[in-house]
């Protein structure tokens, strides 16, 4: 859309000692510079404020716009915090966006250039895409700020996916990332999604658009993120057949023990996921698994931790994302758990775990 308008990236100084030095050489030339935030833990959004420091001391500052899930978090039906204390931190901020406006940058910052510049002639589209299936997340886990920053789940329909795919080819993209908060959930209404249950006989949209993609004759590779365990039916692993599905899963289990992921109010069990992945490797042998895991969670014991432990080194995961459990307002564990862990204890898991992982994915 940007270079649509006639604006040029400002490639990353090659001189820059580090992040916050090529960011100041990149806001000191910059007329627009847009933020992209997440807001799933508290150190990203210190590290959106901490950047008020350098647009303090510009002589010239260029348009800023947040973007991103603090702006979704702070609006919207589902808004877990105030507006008008993202604006008091934020006051270098000239356009906030929300997540769903993305559409409509172009018409937000009523910018009128003086002619239409196409992209480049395709050569800077590369031969990977992502393709945005569905936004939004109405699982509600109990530490997650996604449903309230992204809103409600809705749906591309499979037109729109299939024209805009073709679209990507047409210009020399061969392999295509399909995402969503939750993918496996795409084309069903809200009462169908939360009927199914891993590992059943459910026949699902979401494995009936793989197939289709498949079919597209110069797509050479599909993609898909993000997948939760408690909705991967056997449909949906019989796709692992098919050849152009990557050989990488990621399914975020996020604890070992089933009381926490019952506190999490996660939809599946321990016994659950081990099934899952078992029945995963049955149709496909070699796939590389990946995962996200949440330590020191209110109430966690390090007994239960260790059950995560026990877990990691029977799955043997490819990828692990492991973060310390960090309090996030608006949040059911929020208003509701004690956060109890305390910060050194917290530490010491994320390190135990990340050595245990390791460990494992060397064997």
């Amino acid at each position: 859309m940007l270079e649509n308008l006639g604006f040029e990236e400002i490639p990353e100084p090659k001189s820059s000692k580090n992040e916050l030095e090529s960011l100041k050489q990149i806001i000191s030339k910059a007329d627009l510079f847009i933020i992209n935030t997440c807001s799933v833990r508290q150190k990203a959004e210190d590290k959106v404020y901490g950047l008020g420091k350098i647009f303090k001391n510009l002589k010239k500052k260029p348009f800023v716009v947040l973007c991103g899930c603090m702006v979704g978090s702070a609006t919207g039906d589902r808004a877990r915090m105030r507006f008008k204390d993202l604006r008091r931190k934020t006051p270098w901020v000239d356009l906030y966006v929300n997540p769903s406006q993305i559409g409509e940058l172009p018409n937000l910052l009523e910018v009128r250039p003086p002619h239409f510049v196409p992209p480049n002639g395709g050569t800077t589209w590369g031969i990977r895409a992502f393709v945005t299936i569905s936004s939004g997340c109405d699982n509600f886990c109990t530490y997650c700020v996604v449903p309230y920053a992204r809103g409600e789940e809705t749906h591309k329909t499979e037109g729109e996916i299939m024209t805009e795919i073709e679209n990507l080819v047409k210009k020399g993209i061969t392999s295509v990332t399909l995402c969503g908060q939750n993918v496996n959930s795409w084309g069903l209404s809200r009462s169908e999604k939360f009927k199914i249950r891993a590992g059943s006989s459910q026949k699902l949209p979401f494995a009936n658009l793989l197939r289709k993609i498949h079919d597209i004759k110069d797509i050479e590779k599909i993609e898909f993120i993000s997948s939760n365990p408690f909705d991967f039916t056997q449909d949906l692993i019989d796709v692992f057949n098919l050849p152009k599905i990557s050989n990488y899963l990621h399914i975020a289990v996020q604890s070992g023990n089933n009381d926490m992921l019952t506190r999490m109010n996660r939809r599946h069990t321990v016994e659950d996921f081990i099934a899952l992945v078992k029945k995963i490797r049955e149709v496909r042998p070699n796939i590389e698994i990946g995962t996200d895991a949440l330590v020191g969670f209110p109430g966690e014991t390090r007994k239960q931790f260790l059950d995560t432990v026990k877990l990691f080194r029977r799955i043997n995961f490819a990828v692990a994302f492991i973060a310390m459990y960090s309090p996030r307002e608006g949040t059911t564990a929020f208003k509701n758990f004690h956060d109890d862990v305390s910060p050194s204890e917290k530490k010491y898991r994320h390190a135990y775990l990340m050595k245990v992982w390791q460990e494992s994915k060397k064997r």
